[in-house]
């Protein structure tokens, strides 16, 4: 027995020496990860040509183009390496060199690591022809986005390097170097637009030159192309919509009603996607993003939340219908606003002292009416008025407000509708009545919308009571795209039968309203303009800036094709600028022709320029800039 466990005892011993040697091995030399390496096959990563981009009609907007990339993996690297040498050849500086080692080594001594990007095809010629004499070096082909249009950066977003935590969450996939979708359909389609990767194998001499296919290519993987995706975007509205928006900031959003595609979606100032491609990318980037006076990055028709004003009234009259605290006939007279206490709300409408109806009402946008409903709304359960709120609330919930649409939006905000509990929770339960929070009845007080979610209302407006989810891509693979998400109508909590009402008022805007003055001849519309107070509060300091202009429509009024608001920043009043922009995108898309020149002619020739250079000076002795944003999503 004791010769036995001595036996046992040395074997022990043995395999703890061995496994001590193995980890030692393993862990604190490269001995046989270099070995690895020097073998005589190379294996080379094939990326993939990213996916195409069109419009509805399969007009081509973004495709690729090809370029060469300097790839390292630093534990190869000799240590007679002529340092100098390699920089002349590639035609970069010493500090530049080692700067992108670190960065290389930092990621792994032991994977490929872009060191140099954007390689033309001749420098790649001088270059491939002496690389064999410096290992752990190589070329790689990769593909950089070419936009065909010179905007709709906000639509198709531009693609950049995988940040460490792209790496992170992919590693099986994504490498330093490797480019992704930042923004737009770019980043919501990544993992369609990307494809898949692929292998080569090569066999190699003894000098690292390239001397054939390994195992004639059975061990190769093929690369898959990413698949290309066709936008609802109507890319000629686009660029006519983006026109339209000549010196002036804010959005146009335009959506089919029938389907909830998206067909126009401006976000103003416009940026050139091609700035955020090639080598100057980084440059062009910091500029952008350090202007905090016009913020150019942040998209507005998305990430913006503004009070929505008057269109806003169209669903205060809706819910007053719906919660039976007024009826179809029911009527108020104006005395120039609505009177509280000392207070009054001002109503420009030019019709006072008689009584004026639900369509009238609609068609002047009389302040007085509008408030007199809400007050009944808020006061229909006089000992809760939290219930009234709250049912109310609802009611705005379920056309799209102050909730995210969970969409093919790379971005987004859910605004703000206020709740009764939101209300009890501010002030204090009891503490609070409807003249706290009249201001709410013409869209302002704590209501905040973006303008994507404004259109959606137009849309549950024109179809008399349900929408479909606004979105961005019809089809992949040029195959529709059937997401159910998508198609399914969501249906408001407002009856079919009172929308007529809001609907033949909507016309009488431009009869007898705010529009008359830029109707057009040939074509039906349905709108409501808007004037929404802008200010800006710091450090209990409130700052009034110009109003913004707001308008929304939909057309043709018998047949419903295409639903839009627009939003122009410190335009003043609605019928200004904002409504005659979203007449003319409703009869270029509708009739695809613009019979009102003067009026385009003025609109794309004319602008804000001087009203922002005031505004920039406002700003700055205030200390008021606003912070750009790139990380507020929908999901």
């Amino acid at each position: 027995m004791k010769k036995l466990h001595k036996f046992y005892t040395l074997l022990i011993f043995i395999g703890i020496v061995f496994i001590g040697r193995l980890y030692y091995l393993q862990i604190y030399t490269d001995k046989y990860i270099l070995n690895a390496f020097n073998t005589s096959i190379k294996q080379e990563t094939i990326i993939p040509e990213r996916g195409l981009i069109f419009d509805r009609n399969e007009k081509l907007l973004v495709f690729n183009k090809s370029i060469y990339e300097l790839i390292v993996i630093p534990v190869l690297i000799e240590d007679n390496f002529n340092v100098i040498e390699f920089c002349n050849l590639i035609g970069i500086k010493k500090n530049i060199f080692f700067q992108n080692l670190n960065k290389a080594k930092s990621y792994s001594k032991y994977l490929p690591s872009v060191l140099i990007p954007f390689i033309s095809k001749e420098q790649f010629a001088t270059i491939q022809e002496k690389l064999y004499k410096y290992r752990g070096f190589d070329c790689t082909k990769r593909f950089l986005r070419d936009y065909k249009v010179k905007g709709s950066t906000n639509i198709l977003g531009y693609i950049g390097e995988v940040s460490p935590k792209n790496i992170q969450n992919e590693s099986n996939y994504y490498q330093i170097g490797d480019m992704i979708g930042w923004t737009g359909v770019e980043k919501s389609y990544e993992k369609v637009l990307r494809g898949k990767k692929g292998i080569k194998y090569w066999m190699k001499d003894r000098n690292g030159r390239i001397i054939g296919s390994y195992n004639n290519k059975k061990n190769n993987i093929k690369s898959i192309s990413g698949y290309d995706i066709s936008l609802t975007i109507d890319q000629s509205l686009q660029n006519y919509a983006e026109k339209l928006m000549f010196q002036k900031k804010g959005s146009i959003v335009a959506i089919n009603p029938k389907n909830g595609e998206i067909l126009s979606l401006v976000s103003s100032p416009i940026n050139n996607p091609n700035l955020f491609v090639g080598i100057n990318r980084n440059r062009e980037f910091r500029r952008l993003i350090q202007d905090t006076i016009d913020n150019p990055f942040l998209d507005r028709t998305t990430q913006v939340r503004y009070p929505p004003a008057s269109p806003f009234k169209l669903l205060i009259e809706l819910a007053g219908l719906q919660m039976g605290v007024v009826k179809n006939n029911t009527t108020f007279i104006c005395y120039k606003g609505f009177r509280y206490g000392n207070k009054i709300i001002h109503c420009h409408s030019g019709i006072h002292g008689v009584p004026i109806g639900i369509e009238t009402a609609t068609a002047i946008s009389c302040n007085n009416y509008f408030a007199q409903v809400y007050k009944r709304i808020v006061e229909k359960y006089p000992k809760d008025l939290a219930k009234g709120v709250n049912e109310w609330y609802h009611i705005m919930k379920s056309f799209g407000f102050g909730s995210y649409f969970y969409n093919d939006l790379a971005t987004g905000e859910k605004g703000m509708i206020p709740s009764g509990d939101y209300y009890n929770k501010k002030y204090g339960k009891k503490k609070w009545n409807a003249i706290t929070i009249i201001s709410n009845s013409i869209g302002q007080g704590e209501i905040n919308v973006t303008p994507v979610q404004l259109a959606n209302m137009v849309c549950a407006i024109a179809n008399k009571g349900f929408f479909y989810t606004p979105h961005l891509v019809k089809k992949i693979n040029h195959k529709k795209v059937y997401n159910s998400h998508f198609i399914q109508a969501k249906f408001t909590k407002v009856n079919k039968k009172y929308f007529d009402f809001i609907i033949h008022g909507m016309e009488k805007v431009f009869l007898i309203g705010t529009g008359k003055n830029f109707r057009s001849s040939n074509l039906k519309m349905a709108g409501k303009t808007g004037t929404s107070q802008n200010f800006i509060k710091k450090n209990h300091k409130i700052v009034s800036l110009p109003d913004h202009s707001i308008f929304i429509l939909f057309a043709p009024v018998n047949h419903p094709q295409i639903a839009i608001s627009v939003i122009i920043e410190n335009g003043g009043f609605g019928s200004k600028w904002a409504g005659p922009i979203a007449s003319l995108v409703a009869e270029k898309y509708i009739n695809n022709n613009i019979n009102r020149k003067s009026l385009e002619n003025r609109i794309m020739n004319s602008g804000l320029h001087n009203v922002y250079s005031t505004i920039a000076k406002i700003k700055r002795m205030n200390n008021l800039y606003g912070k750009q944003s790139f990380d507020k999503k929908k999901y």
